[in-house]
């Protein structure tokens, strides 16, 4: 599980540096490193790539907090395990769909995403009562 939260955060860094890379792209590195106070409209993929870091950053917590309590809990089993592998899948999909604009593809990764912490939630759910 510990492999899978590192890949997470991984592309958590992959998603943080993408808009970097494209407003560099867009303004320049002058602009970039400046305070930033008069850019431009964001380019379509400047867009996106914003988008998808929003929305990651949506679903990371609830994913991080489930991947840490099973491991606290003694839950990682091969549900948890598919899991936080689907999770992670799911949301390197969901970031290729959304640069490329592909939908319905963008929300099924989303929902797949979501279905990946279910599983990892399933086991939890004794420990609720315990």
């Amino acid at each position: 599980m510990l492999l899978i939260i590192f890949l997470v955060l991984f592309l958590l860094l992959i998603q943080v540096a993408l808009p970097g890379r494209y407003l560099t792209e867009q303004v320049g590195t002058d602009a970039q490193i400046g305070p930033r106070d008069d850019l431009p409209e964001p380019s379509r993929d400047l867009g996106r790539a914003r988008r998808a870091l929003a929305n990651l950053q949506e679903t990371l917590p609830v994913f991080l907090t489930l991947a840490l309590l099973s491991i606290m809990l003694g839950e990682i089993g091969w549900l948890s395990l598919a899991g936080g592998a689907l999770y992670f899948v799911a949301r390197v999909a969901h970031l290729y769909c959304y640069m490329r604009g592909l939908t319905p593809w963008r929300s099924v990764s989303f929902l797949a995403s979501l279905l990946g912490n279910l599983l990892l939630a399933l086991p939890l759910l004794p420990h609720l009562w315990s």
